[in-house]
């Protein structure tokens, strides 16, 4: 196999002498680079452009991941109903996409080279220079919880060979080839088959996207995504949990990097293509997502650098593999070469950042030893999602609570009053806990919390203000098409974090404090939860297979160094929270 593409990552820029590598940046930074990203539009633009009958174009890439199923580089599939050689529910969930990004880093960062030198002798060797260590961002999104103002927009402005243009935003949106020989997907009963672009939260009515839905619901759920992200790194040292939604498909500890990407995915998405996994990385934003997904990964590794995949059966199975394979981390992790055709790059070959060549702003794993490494990617995250810095503590006059302002008591609040309260550093942390088939329902869904009653309108449940936060069931469009004897029995769990809300009824007066004796009774009679389809319409809770829904709380030492973690108290559970509410239920 000759022919085989190798994967080798984008290879610029490394320091031979110090082992520096460039690192992949914060797309709010990356924006204002000027040349760098300058270059990344125009080659970005150029893959999308790209013949789709092209192994290395976008639309084959992007396929990769899902449909339209067919073979890529050789590597052929053995399950013929399932779409995409993409891992889910698998412990190699995160490890698969590694190389997944390094291919498309390496085709963007090829063409960069080549775009760099059209470029006018006076600013030629800057360009050159930039081409030469760029790298894809990644979008924080825990940080910077809204949609990016760069991918709302169809034109964008910059600095191309021919000077100053507006140019097709290649972030905003993937437009298919229809005429190409490589497009497969028209009249194959795929979602949004006829659709001659990516779209986001697309409106039947106006039949266009709606970016501000989006971004709305990323900031409804603010609070969810920093308090789980931290405690990603305090409160999850074993990688089978750490790594998906039923490791080897066993419960276990419910927060996990998979349940927490996809819940961006279909909010991101709604009733669009990141809402499903068989089309979603044809969505551009997918890219930035999965960029900060591994970056996630790293810095855990950092934290944990003896904790690794250990054997575990893939119960769902993929395009390559079929279900019930025992996965490990010498598992190949298909289509990716990782030479010229006869091996592939597995979960133990792709460990380490450096294989790929990059490096993330947090991780800067040359020049500091192990001890000094995991110091400074712990203050990095305490900087972000831990702030040291806690508003001044001021006495507030104890209110009544009753039904009629549970709105008011537990109001959402900006991701800077969150930040303000220091959610993550509070004396208890509350988590709803959700445990529900893997394919519970015949699509895809959301299900949203509240504190007292839901709006009437199911449209306006994603963004109420009382809403405590959305859980995703990130599946196919059509189970029963990917599954017609039934899907495989097993589960899936995620958590949503409960904290920021009470902790904004206690510095409102609503609350004495977020002891259980307190709280309890408040979620007893206000904690409520709703289910709803990507197209707008309500499901009905208890059509949701397998939903269990219970509450705990764990008493919090706070931290007392930038340089630490909080340590928590074993997890209490309060059944009566939830009893007696469809899905409800206790934990022991």
């Amino acid at each position: 196999m000759s022919h085989a593409i190798q994967i080798i990552g984008a290879r610029g820029g490394q320091n031979d002498t110090t082992g520096a590598r460039p690192f992949r940046q914060d797309l709010e930074a990356f924006v204002t680079t000027g040349p760098s990203f300058d270059l990344y539009i125009m080659a970005l633009n150029e893959m999308q452009a790209t013949n789709q009958s092209d192994p290395l174009s976008y639309f084959q890439i992007a396929g990769i991941h899902g449909y339209p199923q067919t073979p890529w580089d050789g590597v052929n599939g053995s399950a013929s109903n399932l779409p995409g050689y993409c891992e889910h529910g698998s412990t190699t969930f995160p490890t698969w996409h590694r190389p997944y990004l390094a291919l498309f880093e390496q085709v963007l960062w090829e063409k960069a080279q080549s775009i760099a030198l059209l470029y006018s002798e006076d600013v030629r060797p800057l360009y050159v220079e930039v081409a030469w260590w760029l790298r894809i961002p990644y979008w924080d999104w825990a940080s910077h919880p809204a949609l990016p103002d760069v991918v709302q927009t169809s034109s964008i402005a910059i600095n191309t060979p021919s000077g100053r243009a507006w140019v097709d935003n290649p972030l905003y949106d993937y437009n298919f080839h229809w005429n190409s020989d490589g497009n497969v997907f028209l009249n194959k009963g795929i979602i949004f088959d006829d659709f001659p672009s990516t779209v986001r939260h697309y409106n039947n009515e106006t039949q266009q996207s709606d970016q501000s839905a989006a971004s709305a619901q990323m900031q409804a759920n603010a609070g969810t995504y920093m308090s789980k992200v931290f405690q990603l790194f305090t409160d999850s040292s074993d990688y089978s949990t750490f790594s998906c939604v039923t490791p080897g498909g066993v419960n276990n500890a419910a927060n996990n990097i998979e349940i927490i990407h996809g819940n961006v995915h279909n909010m991101v998405g709604g009733y669009g293509h990141m809402f499903y996994p068989e089309v979603a990385a044809f969505d551009p934003i997918f890219w930035l997502h999965h960029a900060n997904v591994d970056r996630l990964l790293a810095m855990w590794q950092v934290l944990n650098p003896d904790n690794y995949i250990e054997p575990a059966v893939n119960v769902w199975g993929t395009y390559y593999e079929s279900p019930g394979t025992v996965e490990s981390g010498a598992s190949s992790l298909a289509p990716f070469h990782s030479d010229n055709g006869t091996s592939m790059w597995t979960s133990d070959t792709v460990r380490d950042l450096s294989v790929f060549n990059y490096a993330y702003p947090e991780i800067p794993y040359w020049g500091m030893n192990a001890t000094e490494l995991a110091n400074y990617v712990r203050l990095q995250i305490n900087m972000k999602y831990n702030p040291a810095v806690a508003s001044a503590h001021r006495k507030v006059r104890r209110r009544p609570l009753h039904d009629g302002n549970l709105h008011v008591a537990f109001r959402s609040m900006s991701h800077a009053e969150l930040r303000s309260l220091r959610v993550n550093n509070a004396d208890f942390q509350w988590t709803i806990r959700i445990v529900m088939d893997r394919y519970a329902y015949v699509t895809g869904f959301s299900l949203d919390f509240f504190l007292g009653p839901p709006p009437d309108d199911v449209s306006m449940r994603a963004t109420a203000c009382n809403l405590v936060g959305t859980q995703a069931s990130f599946i196919t469009s059509n189970v029963s098409a990917m599954f017609p004897s039934g899907p495989p029995e097993g589960s899936a769990q995620g958590e949503l974090s409960l904290t920021h809300v009470l902790a904004g009824g206690m510095s409102r007066g609503y609350l004495a404090d977020l002891s259980p004796d307190s709280v309890v009774p408040v979620l007893q009679r206000a904690l409520t939860w709703r289910a709803r389809l990507p197209n707008g319409e309500e499901l009905d809770v208890a059509a949701i297979k397998g939903l269990s829904i219970s509450v705990g709380s764990k008493a919090t030492t706070p931290a007392t160094s930038e340089y630490c973690f909080p340590s928590y108290a074993p997890t209490q559970w309060h059944s009566e929270a939830t009893r007696g509410k469809i899905g409800g239920s206790g934990c022991s």
